[in-house]
């Protein structure tokens, strides 16, 4: 089985480094030094993550992100940000906060890097599976909305765990309506899906009373 390739951009040659050997018994890891080239290495490689620093050369990360988005070929990976500081409000302003995974806080332990990234990997490979089976047994549009869905849905998720955890003290009563609006969004999102996979499960039942039994 291949390994997941993963594209580390960072303009600080030690973290590459730390990063790169912390993910390479698990994942093939390949590297670029700004935002330019981690642009042009995802176009060549098309990692199936980017770890993506915010303050680099030439081209920021947030700046790199919206290229990313912005490109049909690219828009699929998924990237979490690499930040030296937890992010607030303030720093997200105008930013496509929407469009990232995650970010991670440097320095983060192997274990929690690990975790961050298979929680994207895992959740991801269980979307496609139903994404797969929506498209045979309802059609491709319900299939693209339940992906959408899902993956937004994940996002989302995972943004508001990493506020939680790395919010101060005296930030927390700030992105606390974020957070419940975050909320509740997942939960409406999440109504929808359910309505989606529940369409699968009915076809499944009525394809089962179609079946004679064997004599």
């Amino acid at each position: 089985m291949m390994k997941k390739k993963i594209l580390i951009a960072d303009d600080e040659p030690e973290i590459v480094n730390i990063v790169k050997k912390m993910l390479e018994d698990h994942y093939e890891v390949i590297t670029a030094s700004d935002g330019e080239e981690c642009v042009a290495m995802a176009k060549k490689e098309k990692p199936d993550l980017i770890l993506l620093d915010i303050l680099m050369p030439k081209l920021d990360g947030w700046g790199a992100l919206k290229k990313i988005k912005s490109d049909d070929e690219l828009r699929d990976i998924p990237v979490s940000m690499l930040t030296a500081l937890p992010l607030t409000p303030d720093d997200t302003k105008d930013k496509p906060i929407n469009s990232i995974e995650n970010y991670i806080v440097k320095p983060f332990r192997r274990e929690t890097l690990l975790k961050k990234i298979e929680d994207i990997f895992e959740r991801e490979s269980e979307a496609k599976k139903v994404y797969n089976e929506l498209k045979k047994e309802i059609g491709e549009e319900t299939a693209e909305e339940y992906l959408r869905l899902v993956k937004a849905m994940n996002r989302h998720r995972r943004l508001i765990g990493v506020i939680i955890d790395s919010a101060a003290e005296e930030l927390k009563n700030s992105v606390k309506n974020l957070i419940l609006s975050q909320k509740r969004l997942i939960e409406t999102i999440k109504k929808r899906t359910d309505e989606i996979e529940q369409l699968l499960e009915e076809k499944r039942k009525n394809e089962k009373k179609d079946v004679p039994e064997e004599k």
